[in-house]
């Protein structure tokens, strides 16, 4: 019988060469969960009211890439400094007509085509088949304004979620990774491999 035992050389994080720090980010960022990230996004959508909107996205620094909600908003959560923004430029009989639409209307936000980014998505307010050919022409008159600006809205929120969703799946300096190998008490062989 015959024992043969091997030699390894072990590095902490801080020793490795820029390539095989390269390694264990790679590696990092494949073992993040991208329900981490919907959920920040979902949780920051319910901070100002909104319950209804989910994000979708596709971040991989290609063509077509980005972040669009999808969903809906109810005139009833829509909090007063949401409404400030929403209703923008409207005058006094706007508000009033405004006022009605929270009884039997909502904001779709629909997603149109193959990709997930900001103008993937059809925004529109789905107004009460019921009303007269008058009212139902006010009311659109409105909804339109209230389209424009929400549209405003949206795209700076799609923008400000595809940064965060940028610097949470690409964002981590080597500072902060040598501290969570360090913490976990990580060791690597050369090229960036975990040992054991």
């Amino acid at each position: 019988m015959r024992i043969i035992t091997k030699e390894f050389r072990v590095y902490k994080y801080e020793e490795l060469r820029e390539k095989a720090k390269e390694k264990v980010k790679q590696k990092y960022i494949g073992h993040l969960d991208p329900y981490d990230f919907t959920y920040n996004v979902m949780e920051d959508l319910k901070n100002i009211g909104l319950q209804n909107l989910r994000p979708y996205y596709s971040l991989s620094y290609c063509q077509g890439d980005g972040l669009c909600l999808v969903g809906h908003i109810d005139f009833d959560e829509i909090s007063p400094e949401l409404k400030k923004i929403f209703c923008k430029d409207f005058l006094l009989s706007d508000h009033k007509i405004f006022k009605s639409l929270k009884e039997y209307s909502r904001i779709e936000f629909n997603h149109i085509g193959k990709y997930y980014h900001k103008y993937s998505v059809e925004i529109d307010v789905y107004l009460d088949g019921n009303l007269n050919t008058k009212k139902y022409q006010n009311h659109r008159k409105i909804a339109n304004k209230l389209i424009e600006n929400i549209t405003d809205w949206y795209m700076d929120k799609c923008d400000e979620y595809e940064k965060w969703g940028y610097e949470f799946f690409y964002g981590i300096s080597d500072e902060e990774l040598q501290d969570f190998c360090d913490g976990m008490e990580y060791e690597f062989l050369e090229d960036g491999t975990i040992f054991n």
